[in-house]
């Protein structure tokens, strides 16, 4: 799903109003891959490509997109900050940085949930793709 990671992240990262909300700077936007390994506090986003179905014939691909919004403060910045980034991303055309056009990104659900090991507050907003 080449180009999917990169459309996504340069939309969020390119948005100034989530960027406030995340604390982000020019050099940590505070969005990263899902397996994201580096040291970077809360509030963030993490993004995971996953498969999808193919129309192999007509060159379309229809991958799944996981954005996993992570706080340490409250369950209402998560709100605040998932406003967001439907926003930017809820049927919506995006482009990647390496030509990749991704015609519509669509939400199709949504889940809040607080994680015990890590004591953070968690949601998982989940879109559905469509990139020729």
């Amino acid at each position: 799903m080449t180009g999917v990671y990169e459309a996504f992240f340069s939309a969020l990262s390119g948005d100034a109003t989530l960027q406030t909300l995340l604390g982000g700077t020019s050099t940590d936007k505070k969005v990263y891959p899902v397996n994201f390994t580096g040291k970077s506090g809360p509030p963030a986003i993490r993004v995971a490509v996953l498969g999808g179905g193919s129309d192999v014939g007509l060159g379309i691909d229809r991958p799944i997109v996981d954005i996993v919004i992570v706080s340490k403060v409250s369950a209402a910045e998560i709100n605040t900050i998932g406003n967001r980034v439907d926003i930017v991303l809820n049927r919506k055309r995006l482009a990647g940085p390496d030509g990749a056009v991704l015609h519509l990104s669509h939400k199709i659900t949504q889940r809040d949930f607080f994680d015990d090991p890590s004591l953070e507050y968690r949601r998982v907003i989940r879109y559905s793709v469509i990139k020729t």
